[in-house]
């Protein structure tokens, strides 16, 4: 009779055992995170760990801008479109190079800036508010090849313009080659009483009070195709400022564009007919929101759909008028709600110090928690450094931005995780004292804590909600509601930590007979 071999069996790795394992992955992700080798993913080559640092810490501006908005729209709209007005302010931030920018939505109609390193709130409203209003011009033709002036318009007594055929403003200013001031001198528009005279602002003005000088300006018309289609930045494609180095070592500062296939076409038609003229009549002016920025003369008569805008530039006031030129309109008008420019009025040295006071602070409830509680106080310290790691990581992939008031609510959530040991400790030191085993003292100690540690959390939860709340309706919101978030985060691993891996480090020094030592355990006992 043949007998069967009993089919032997592998280990079976027990709960505990992938507990640990879930523990030590877990660990090591977060000190990847956190740790620099390098690398520029998740900005682990930056200081400070790669965490995003609040605006006391490096100073910058903080803005609150609020949607306008009809009555009649729906809120469904209103955050379809404050979800796109958040998109093109980020847009417009990360190609400007703001480091760690924060752009946060707050509520249905309300959007958060803080740009750190930028203290000009001029030039950060600039960019984030302002879309320029590209358009060319030409000189207006008076008989024959005679360019049009503001003088020949007072002297005339007109009521129309010259090109009576090409419809829109007239703006009045020297070319950008000249030695005068490139600003307009005025804004011409024809109106069904007249001629109306305007400053830029739109306020009328009296032309006939300008100095001589000023009345020499060119009076320049939109530049348009065949078709009458004026060419503006509605048929960009793309600006990118450029920087050219001369054979004489000097660089200049261009911004260069490009257009799509309809602006193509127009730009080569104005080029073709302003190619053969002559003289001052042959310049195509670049206005940038009413102000000749450049009018250079056209060379040739076709360009493919590129060109180039020169003036004045420096590399910073290409790269924003780029940015400008690119990005495009916002797709709801905002209003400024709140704006300061915030120094770093802790700065560096501050950081540094905290740093060394957390280290300092941390060393000091460890060697407490191992001389009171012994073997398990050793455990919970270790548990502890697990929870700086995790805390640490989660702030910097989230991204949470550490202000003053976020490392308070760190620190907060830091003693909370050592309340969480000392009920477990001190119960199971009293179930140690009744004789049972380390294993029994472990799982009865952690069960009945329980109750007192998910009650506490829940209100420190509750209150983190009120406080993220409350931050949320109100304009300066940024020291609460980051209290608020680092707080519950830190509560909420300090959970785990307590829970799951000082639990299951003690689980597996139970079986351990050097660790059941009472001494070791801090407990008197007969026998464990």
């Amino acid at each position: 009779m043949m007998q069967r071999r009993p089919v032997r069996k592998g280990p079976r790795l027990s709960r505990n055992g992938w507990l640990l394992l879930l523990i030590v992955a877990l660990l090591g992700t977060s000190i990847w995170v956190l740790t620099t080798s390098g690398s520029s993913a998740l900005g682990r080559d930056m200081d400070h760990l790669g965490l995003r640092l609040g605006l006391d810490l490096k100073g910058g501006t903080h803005l609150v801008y609020r949607g306008q908005f009809s009555d009649n729209v729906s809120d469904d709209e209103k955050d379809f479109k404050m979800d796109g007005a958040a998109k093109s302010i980020e847009s417009r931030i990360n190609r400007y190079g703001v480091v760690e920018p924060v752009i946060q939505r707050q509520g249905v109609e309300r959007i958060v800036i803080q740009l750190p390193g930028i203290t000009d709130l001029d030039e950060a409203r600039s960019l984030i508010e302002e879309t320029a209003f590209l358009e060319f011009r030409e000189v207006e033709v008076k008989t024959g090849s005679t360019p049009a002036t503001l003088d020949d318009y007072l002297s005339d007594n007109r009521s129309d313009f010259y090109n009576g055929d090409v419809a829109g403003t007239r703006i009045f200013a020297f070319p950008a080659t000249t030695d005068e001031s490139q600003m307009p001198v005025v804004i011409l528009t024809k109106t069904e009483g007249g001629l109306q005279w305007t400053d830029i602002n739109g306020d009328p003005v009296d032309p006939t009070a300008l100095d001589d000088e000023l009345k020499q300006s060119y009076s320049w018309i939109p530049a348009v195709g065949d078709e009458d289609i004026p060419l503006t930045g509605a048929y960009l494609t793309k600006a990118v400022p450029q920087y050219d180095q001369t054979q004489t070592g000097i660089t200049e500062v261009k911004v260069g564009i490009e257009w799509n296939g309809e602006g193509a076409k127009i730009f080569d038609q104005i080029a073709a007919r302003l190619y053969p003229r002559s003289g001052v009549l042959k310049e195509l002016g670049i206005f940038v929101d009413m102000e000749l920025i450049s009018s250079p003369t056209i060379q040739q008569s076709k360009y493919e759909g590129s060109a180039v805008i020169e003036g004045d530039f420096t590399p910073k006031e290409a790269r924003l008028l780029a940015i400008r030129l690119d990005s495009g309109a916002l797709p709801v008008p905002l209003e400024t709600l709140y704006s300061k420019e915030v120094s770093a009025t802790l700065g560096e040295e501050f950081v540094d110090r905290a740093v060394l006071a957390g280290v300092i602070a941390l060393g000091l409830i460890i060697l407490f928690m191992m001389l009171y509680y012994r073997l398990p106080g050793l455990v919970a310290g270790l548990a502890l450094l697990i929870y700086l790691a995790m805390v640490l990581a989660i702030y910097k992939a989230v991204p949470v931005t550490l202000s003053l008031a976020g490392l308070a609510g760190f620190i907060v959530s830091l003693g909370m995780a050592v309340d969480a040991n000392v009920l477990i400790f001190e119960r199971m030191k009293e179930e140690l004292r009744a004789g049972r085993t380390l294993k029994a003292a472990v799982d009865t100690g952690f069960s009945r804590a329980w109750p007192a540690i998910r009650d506490s959390n829940i209100t420190t939860f509750i209150a983190c909600g009120i406080l993220y709340w409350f931050g949320s309706s109100i304009v300066d919101s940024s020291t609460v509601m980051g209290f608020a978030l680092t707080l519950f985060f830190g509560v909420a691993i300090s959970m785990f930590t307590a829970l799951v891996v000082t639990r299951t480090l003690l689980v597996a020094l139970a079986g351990v007979k050097a660790a059941r030592r009472a001494l070791l355990l801090g407990a008197e006992a007969r026998s464990v």
